[in-house]
């Protein structure tokens, strides 16, 4: 399925559309990427911006395995902040953001009729 916020098509073609390997990709993605994503705010709340960016560097490659394709270009941008140590006044912004369009898309996968 596609919409906005991801295109599951992008998983689908990487798995042969096994829907049972995508089953289990896309719950792991859901169990653990609000965890990840915590912690990703901990660490750039407290101006640790290598582990913010080594997060960041986690979450991007999940992001891209599953499709999640409205978070991207954040995560990256996100990512290269951090690790360069620049734009750090709106990093924060950007991991709110970032946030924000992470609870629609984990509630928006959790619908999704292969998951259920």
């Amino acid at each position: 399925m596609s919409n906005e916020l991801y295109d599951l098509s992008i998983l689908s073609e990487m798995v042969y559309d096994d829907k049972d390997f995508m089953k289990e990709l896309v719950g792991t993605f859901i169990e653990f990427a609000p965890i990840d994503a915590a912690e990703l705010k901990e660490f750039a709340d407290s101006q640790n911006w290598d582990e913010t960016a080594k997060k960041a560097h986690k979450l991007k490659s999940s992001i891209r395995t599953i499709g999640v394709t409205s978070l991207t270009d954040l995560i990256l941008e996100i990512e290269e902040d951090a690790k360069n140590e620049r734009n750090l006044e709106s990093i924060l912004l950007k991991i709110a953001t970032f946030l924000d369009i992470l609870v629609r898309v984990l509630e928006s996968l959790k619908k999704e009729p292969f998951l259920q």
